[in-house]
């Protein structure tokens, strides 16, 4: 479809914009590179008779663009015939819909990059746009969440909402950080007489920078959180993490960043299972085929370890795949089910020769079995027979 061209209003006053040049560099994490101003559209002076310029990016996806709730296009978008005014611009793909509210200048160009990530809660973004000012350079930085610290060139200057008139004319390194979302960054230019407006999305981390084993644990790894922006979106959490797994990288122990989807299955701190793409499975676990690999999703506030609903859930995962620990080869007729893989371990329980119970996990030399609802525990695997 054709990008529509819109006329500019006939009562519309002429401004001094139509020189201005900036340019961005793209948002940590998004990984793009976009040029705002005329390394994009060939000049700003190419945006006459009041018209605007309009970019948009949409890195990992493809996404439809709407203005006003026009269809303009699909990314990567740009346009230089947008009309002046405070206009919506809609940016969305099959999962996913940004909206935003954004005043276009007469003679200049808005820009914008937009992780849409996998759920409002989940992606990141940064819009840029100019205003004139009043005989001074101004830059204004907005951001979700707000508190974030703002550097320029490595040095720290405040906290969102950010506004500062003290920088000269020039280019700077823009930096913001804030505990428990993914850093952004990006390169900007001021100028004279005109405010410079950033507002930037942040992204929340959705798992270590290393993911380790549960302790005690063989195959279930540890994804933890205590930013209450993942914790309170768990069905989404594990979307996140299978779309953070392919866009940014989750390193196992020392193995390194791993782009390919690196678990089977995961489980929540709900007892809510769900398959390597991150979708609820919970009332059919036999979707889940074959799996090696799980991950726990693991508020930091609940502790070590996993909830006992998880324990519910591990054990369904397993039985949904059929093993069973059948007790075999034991001297006394019986052995302890332990609270620990050790011989250390506290006893909880005995159980006879020729009984069978859930596996619920298997490390070299010990395995979990499930007793009941309410009692799991470990048996040394030298007396125990996998069964189908």
């Amino acid at each position: 479809m054709a990008v529509p061209t819109f006329k500019p209003r006939r009562n519309a006053a002429p401004n001094n914009l139509s020189n201005v040049l900036v340019y961005i560099l793209a948002v940590v994490g998004v990984g793009l590179l976009v040029y705002f101003g005329g390394s994009l559209f060939g000049g700003v002076t190419n945006l006459v008779g009041g018209k605007s310029g309009l970019v948009v990016e949409t890195p990992n996806t493809t996404a439809e663009v709407y203005f006003d709730d026009n269809y303009l296009g699909r990314t990567p978008f740009e346009s230089t015939e947008v009309r002046s005014g405070d206009h919506k611009v809609t940016i969305k793909n099959e999962d996913v819909s940004y909206d935003v509210q954004i005043s276009f200048a007469r003679g200049s160009q808005v820009a914008m990059v937009r992780d849409l990530g996998v759920s409002d809660a989940f992606s990141s973004g940064l819009n840029l746009w100019l205003e004139n000012s009043d005989s001074t350079a101004v830059l204004s930085v907005v951001s979700e969440p707000s508190g974030a610290h703002v550097f320029i060139d490595n040095t720290e200057l405040g906290t969102t909402p950010f506004s500062t008139s003290t920088l000269s004319e020039g280019e700077y390194d823009l930096r913001l950080e804030a505990t428990g979302f993914e850093t952004q960054t990006s390169r900007i230019k001021i100028q004279e007489d005109h405010k410079l407006n950033v507002v930037v999305d942040m992204f929340p981390v959705v798992a270590p920078s290393r993911v380790d084993l549960l302790s005690g644990a063989a195959s279930l790894y540890d994804i933890y959180s205590s930013e209450s922006a993942v914790t309170s979106n768990v069905n989404d959490w594990a979307r996140a993490v299978a779309y953070w797994n392919q866009t940014r990288g989750i390193a196992l122990g020392d193995t390194g960043v791993n782009k390919e989807l690196v678990f089977d299955y995961l489980i929540d701190f709900n007892g809510r299972i769900y398959d390597r793409g991150g979708e609820d499975v919970t009332s059919s676990p036999e979707e889940l085929g074959e799996v090696v690999r799980g991950a726990y999703l693991r508020r930091v506030s609940d502790g070590p370890g996993i909830t006992e609903a998880a324990e519910t859930a591990l054990a369904t995962v397993n039985a949904s795949l059929g093993a069973r620990a059948q007790i075999t080869g034991t001297p006394e007729g019986w052995v302890n089910v332990r609270a620990e893989a050790s011989l250390d371990g506290e006893i909880v329980q005995r159980v006879n020769e020729g009984e069978t119970y859930p596996i619920l996990e298997e490390t070299p030399a010990w395995t979990r079995i499930k007793i009941s609802d309410t009692v799991q525990g470990w048996v040394y695997s030298t007396y125990v027979t996998v069964a189908e």
